[in-house]
């Protein structure tokens, strides 16, 4: 490797730490690094054996410990308050353009008084301390004349439980009724209105002016949300998630991967994995949930109108749930111990993969199954150790230090007999589980994504949006090829991964780690993966060195029709003669292999025309039927084919996670 492709593995390897060069952590890093010296770093640093002795040196060797200590010890909640006040505000404005009957704005608004409303009895001096409660009342009303019946339901169940006053209250069981009858619950809907009705004092006009409202008001619905595929052949026991048709092997110079243990077909699912942990981008803690990544806000109110009710934490604004379920499972796990630090995080400018470490802890039932889980990551995925240089070590050391200081500020361990930085024996386990999570999720982490359609069609014009990131047990096994053998997409956080061509048993199974040869020549996959992943590709397109898409023949590579012949051959200068084969050393004639081709040429015609008039399961199944009929005649690379497992692999993230 030449010093230019040394100092760009560095940055990449840097990069999975510290995202953002303008965070603290940089400057704690850098002010660390500067102040010790360089032979203690390549002489005494870099030979220390395990991620316990490393730890052990940031706290406790003086070239280091009093800059390291002197930071640590400044560690405290940074997070975006509530605000009784603006939440208030924002409500006051809501009631108005709901008056005004301008229901989007007034949601917008409603939505900001929702977030931003202090919990039950916490600013007693502002709405009696109910200003959640009421903000959750104000927004059932704007949803309800929405039409979203069941949302405003929930809203309204919200606001009871955080405190609304429900003795007397007409109001309330009016809006009660609304939401029932929105839902076509009618009976509970006249359950609610006679309530109303007894509450009013029997007032006859109540019924009349129910049934003009609610005339007015269109019943919406709720978008559809994807499907979770079924695993073809069912799970395998061994391995959590994955098909009972594949399997993991193990060799010396590819370590442990996935391989094909029976035959596959193409469109086959071969994954369907819930993660170990997940973290959402903090570029996205405004509009999806923060626990099950659902988009939860627009980018655009006006240009297609999505309904957005979250759900917030009731101690920060800094982030949102899609429901009170997601909420109350964060709350319960996590987020109790991240909430208070959220933007202590962000301004020390860390990468996704560290919130992901701790995660595995704040997460874990108990430090116990903690310390199992992340052990085992260490103990089973690749982390490249051999390779790490001292000032890698040094770095994700700092980063466990300060995540394991966090946790330290936020009661992880209990109440503290002292409040000094350094680690007791216990701590200690965790910091030194840190630093080797770090280092596996590097090389094992995925990135979570949606796909992003435009109102004119689902596939011209769409992208991928990437959200955050996840480890998966299962997932991580997959191994790197420049083509890949399934398309991977995401219900969720949910890892889908389909085959896109069929498999033979032990033939591996392989995803797609971000060179890909369609795009890519094979001098810049290979620099990209040895910085990036410290291994040098060996899959077909780097042996065989295909060109990228702009390049490769629309010629046809023939397998031999013999029986149990493994050879390549030609397209025929003529079709009418037959062909020697020069591995079986037989003449061969192509005639029904050609005739066969012109047949799934047709069927690629077809499948992209259906693709075109966003026809998607026609699509599928067309592309699946001719790449299954091209691997039984012929070989990649071929154009046509490459371009419809291309579009196969869109058409399956079109079942996934997507938005307007």
């Amino acid at each position: 490797m030449d010093i230019s492709d040394s100092s760009y593995q560095q940055i990449c390897s840097a990069r999975t730490v510290q995202s953002d060069q303008k965070g603290f952590f940089n400057e704690f890093f850098l002010e660390v690094k500067g102040g010790c010296s360089e032979k203690w770093l390549k002489h005494y640093f870099s030979q220390l054996k395990s991620n316990e002795a490393r730890i052990l040196s940031i706290f406790s060797d003086q070239e280091i410990c009093d800059t390291v200590l002197g930071v640590l010890e400044n560690v405290a909640p940074v997070y975006k308050l509530k605000d009784g006040l603006f939440s208030v505000q924002r409500r006051a404005q809501a009631d108005k353009f709901n008056l005004l009957g301008d229901f989007e704005q007034a949601l917008m608004h409603a939505n900001l008084a929702v977030m931003r409303a202090p919990a039950k009895d916490v600013e007693r001096d502002i709405d009696n301390g109910l200003s959640l409660a009421m903000a959750y009342r104000s927004r059932a009303g704007i949803l309800i004349n929405l039409g979203y019946g069941e949302a405003a339901l929930r809203d309204l169940k919200l606001a009871a439980s955080y405190g609304l006053e429900l003795k007397g209250n007409v109001d309330y069981y009016i809006k009660m009724a609304k939401a029932y009858a929105l839902m076509g619950e009618s009976a509970r809907s006249d359950i609610s209105l006679k309530v109303a009705e007894k509450l009013s004092g029997n007032n006859i006009s109540l019924r009349d002016s129910f049934d003009t409202e609610l005339a007015l008001i269109r019943r919406s619905e709720t978008s559809d949300q994807p499907v979770v595929p079924t695993l073809t052949n069912g799970e395998n026991h061994a391995l959590r998630g994955a098909s009972s048709l594949v399997k993991v092997v193990e060799t010396k110079e590819r370590g442990r991967f996935v391989v094909a243990g029976d035959n596959l077909k193409t469109g086959d699912v071969v994954l369907c994995e819930n993660p170990v942990a997940a973290c959402l981008s903090p570029t996205f803690a405004g509009s999806h949930c923060h626990h099950c990544f659902q988009r939860i806000f627009s980018s655009s109110l006006h240009a297609s109108f999505r309904l957005t009710t979250p759900v917030p934490c009731l101690n920060c604004s800094g982030i949102a749930f899609c429901s009170p379920q997601c909420m109350g499972e964060a709350c319960d796990s996590y987020h109790r111990f991240e909430c208070q630090f959220m933007d202590l995080f962000i301004g020390s400018g860390m990468s996704i993969l560290c919130y992901l470490a701790l995660r595995v802890f704040t997460q874990a039932p108990s430090l116990e199954n903690a310390l199992h889980d992340a052990t085992s990551m260490y103990e089973n995925l690749c982390s490249h150790i051999e390779s790490r240089e001292a000032e890698d070590y040094l770095q994700r050391s700092l980063m466990a230090g300060f995540l394991l200081r966090c946790l330290q500020k936020a009661q992880y361990f209990g109440r503290r007999k002292s409040e000094g930085v350094n680690p007791t024996a216990v701590e200690l386990k965790v910091g030194t589980a840190l630093l080797g999570l770090l280092q596996v999720l590097q090389y094992n982490a995925h990135e979570v994504f949606e796909k992003k359609v435009t109102d004119q069609h689902r596939f011209e014009g769409s992208k991928i949006v990437y959200v955050g990131a996840a480890i998966y047990a299962s997932g991580a096994y997959f191994n790197h090829e420049c083509w890949p053998s399934v398309a991977r997409y995401f219900v969720g956080k949910k890892l889908v991964l389909t085959t896109i061509k069929p498999h033979q048993p032990n033939e591996i199974i392989a995803e797609n780690y971000g060179p890909i040869f369609t795009k890519t020549n094979l001098k810049e996959r290979q620099r990209s993966l040895r910085a990036r992943y410290l291994f040098e590709c060996k899959c077909k397109a780097c042996q065989e060195n295909w060109p990228t898409i702009q390049k490769i023949e629309k010629q046809v590579r023939f397998r031999c029709p013999s029986a149990n012949c493994v050879n390549v051959l030609k397209f025929p200068k003529d079709i009418a003669k037959e062909v020697r084969c020069s591995r079986c050393r037989k003449n061969v004639s192509l005639k029904a292999s050609v005739a066969k081709m012109i047949q799934i040429e047709e069927l690629y015609r077809r499948a992209a025309e259906s693709m075109h008039n966003q026809k998607v399961q026609e699509a599928i199944d067309q592309f699946t039927e001719g790449i299954e009929a091209f691997f039984e005649i012929a070989v990649l690379p071929h154009k046509d084919t490459i371009i419809a497992q291309h579009s196969l692999i869109r058409c399956f993230a079109d079942r996934g996670t997507t938005f307007k």
